[in-house]
């Protein structure tokens, strides 16, 4: 009778060892991807929002791609941004000054449309651009290092292909 009862418990102490295992294996990696999923999204919604968690963030659609939804109250529609398509390399930050405040506005071009206005149903497009100008409503330190996060670490620029 002792003997079954230690085969149950190194049993479970295997058991549990293997569910250990198992999570440090399978779950953790992908607690620290949503993580870096998080991180993105908060570089997105503060580019675009001024915040990190406002109540209408915008909708990362391929986070590969790097192709973000933002919603676009005053026409009813979405714009669409290729982030991935951004020459960030020639892109600027312009400054504008109303009264004592200044905004901000990143500049962009790419050889493809980098920006599409799409209607309310996130399928048809109206028509795109290969400029785009967006505003930055936030802090411009805070907007400076969330464009750094999103085009250093998940938005890199494919390197141009050779003609040969």
């Amino acid at each position: 009778m002792a003997r079954l009862a230690l085969s149950s418990g190194t049993c479970l102490k295997s058991c549990s060892a293997v569910a250990v295992a198992f999570f440090l294996w399978f779950v953790a990696p992908q607690a620290q991807a949503a993580t870096e999923d998080d991180r993105f999204q908060q570089a997105v919604n503060y580019v675009f929002t001024g915040s990190i968690d406002p109540k209408d963030a915008p909708e990362i659609v391929d986070r590969k791609s790097c192709v973000v939804m933002v919603p676009d109250r005053k026409f009813k529609r979405y714009a669409r941004y290729y982030l991935g398509r951004f020459k960030m390399d020639i892109a600027r930050i312009s400054k504008k000054y109303s009264g004592p405040q200044i905004l901000y506005e990143l500049e962009v071009e790419g050889d493809d449309a980098v920006l599409e206005f799409v209607s309310l149903d996130k399928t048809t497009v109206a028509y795109g651009f290969k400029s785009a100008h967006i505003s930055l409503p936030g802090n411009f330190d805070q907007t400076e290092k969330a464009l750094q996060i999103i085009f250093s670490e998940f938005c890199k620029p494919d390197k141009p292909k050779a003609p040969f």
